[in-house]
């Protein structure tokens, strides 16, 4: 009796570890992901404009981090890409664009086309929040309990 009474007792505490556990999974999926799974720690990473080229020429990213791009030169430039364009910027001026879509990016001055160009890699933050990493972490979870 005493043997089914210790089974009894792991399934109820298997089923209170599964539950907390998922309520932890989604806290932190929730308190991590603000909307569109934009992260709410994103950085902003600084790209100049200076002899007519971008410095640095190419950065990856995470989705949801804003590029800022700043004219530190002494003629006007400008960026250009297939979802963002700044227009002219006169030497001190800036501009910034939120990349929330994982993907390569192309970009250039439209004042030099020829000689400015650059790229941006967008790639997904990493997080446990599907069901896939769930189920992984509780079966993990499972096999502590086992005897």
């Amino acid at each position: 009796m005493l043997k089914q009474s210790s089974n009894g007792m792991k399934k109820v505490m298997f089923i209170l570890l599964a539950v907390l556990l998922a309520a932890s999974v989604t806290a932190v999926a929730e308190n991590a992901t603000s909307t569109n799974g934009v992260s709410s720690t994103n950085k902003i990473i600084d790209i100049s404009m200076k002899n007519a080229a971008y410095n640095p020429k190419s950065v990856e990213i995470s989705m949801g981090d804003t590029v800022k791009w700043t004219n530190m030169d002494s003629i006007d430039h400008g960026v250009e890409g297939s979802i963002f364009k700044s227009g002219v910027m006169s030497p001190g001026q800036s501009y910034e664009f939120q990349f929330t879509t994982p993907g390569v990016y192309n970009y250039k001055c439209p004042l030099h086309p020829a000689d400015m160009t650059g790229t941006i890699t967008v790639v997904a933050k990493s997080s446990i929040n599907s069901i896939t990493d769930a189920a992984y972490v509780s079966n993990k979870t499972i096999k502590l309990w086992e005897t």
